[in-house]
């Protein structure tokens, strides 16, 4: 194992987002004050830290070190495309960040549960670089650990919706396939305040699970319209929801709005890379409502389609102009969203 890198701390002027933080083991053992703070987080920033926790995420900022250290030409092997693939490698300005389509400076690669977990024995395994290849055994304990995560999370809100415990966790079934994914980021040293690595946005899914060792993620506070950081919190995974849930739950939660910019103070010197676990619905599952409401989607799209919706939409090859940026965003600017949870 690579030994810690030395970062400079997280500057004490700069006043953080207010985030809950939950106590994995006691969610796990039903205690309410926790599952409170998960429902009063779904209901306002959409972000929370967790604590206690079985995720290993050590290994995931050798491997994003590793891949990103090899040659573009390399990389671009396992470019995903701009047709709406999602596994594979995303290279720097391929997304725009803004309604005048500039572009990003976020590299991601993205590897898929299914091909990890073989959730379908007889599809064509994904081509990989080998630093992803010799860490596959480590890759599904991390996807099998932050699934456990998300599944317990999903239990929680589902029974605050007044739902059975078992509704949301069966539509993001471990063994069936989907759009689950883990993720490696880089940005580089970005000494520039205004400059925006990765573009406002909301996730696809369910649930994320994220870890950074670096600031530079800020959300946007749903009532002031005021763009805070998240501080990282050693030992802590950052948990938001993303549309997928906001969806099945009819807008009666939160899909957090976010960012990434380059970190404060001396941190914005070095490159920034995050790990993450992002849980979908199953494939075929129909983002529709589980909650009586008005229904905003005449046509709801399957967990599949909308993450290739998203995904295209935000792709630079695909920019036509400031509309494009309004066709390609998420739930935070539903009426249903404003209105119920804001």
């Amino acid at each position: 194992m690579a030994p810690a890198r030395t970062i400079p701390p997280f500057p004490s002027d700069v006043v953080p987002a207010h985030l809950y933080e939950v106590d994995f083991e006691l969610l796990c053992q039903g205690n309410v004050t926790e599952a409170q703070k998960v429902f009063d987080a779904a209901r306002g920033y959409g972000f929370f830290y967790l604590r206690n926790h079985d995720v290993d995420s050590d290994f995931m900022f050798e491997l994003a070190s590793q891949v990103f250290q090899m040659p573009l030409e390399e990389k671009m092997k396992y470019d995903v495309g701009t047709t709406g693939k999602y596994f594979g490698y995303k290279r720097s300005g391929s997304q725009y960040v803004d309604s005048k389509g500039t572009p990003d400076q976020s590299e991601f690669y993205n590897v898929s549960k299914d091909d990890v977990l073989r959730t379908d024995p007889n599809a064509e395994p994904l081509q990989h670089p080998e630093p992803v290849n010799q860490r596959r055994k480590e890759l599904e304990d991390f996807m099998r650990a932050g699934h456990k995560v998300i599944t317990v999370v999903l239990r929680v809100l589902g029974e605050k919706l007044g739902l059975d415990a078992e509704t949301l966790p069966a539509l993001h079934r471990i063994d069936r396939t989907g759009g689950d994914q883990a993720r490696v980021t880089f940005a580089p040293p970005m000494m520039d305040q205004k400059a925006i690595a990765l573009g406002e946005h909301t996730d696809f899914g369910s649930v994320t699970v994220l870890f950074n060792e670096l600031g530079g993620l800020q959300v946007l506070n749903p009532q002031s319209k005021e763009w805070k950081y998240v501080k990282p919190e050693p030992g802590c995974a950052v948990i938001n929801l993303g549309d997928a849930v906001v969806k099945l739950a009819n807008g009666q939660l939160y899909s957090g709005v976010h960012r990434v910019v380059p970190p404060p103070g001396e941190q914005a010197k070095y490159p920034r890379h995050s790990c993450v676990y992002f849980a979908r619905p199953n494939g075929h599952v129909v983002l529709k409502p589980l909650i009586d409401g008005a229904d905003e989607d005449e046509k709801p799209m399957t967990a599949d389609e909308w993450i290739a919706h998203r995904v295209m939409l935000r792709n630079t090859a695909n920019y036509k102009g400031p509309e494009s940026l309004a066709a390609s965003r998420g739930t935070e600017h539903t009426k249903s969203n404003r209105e119920s949870v804001l």
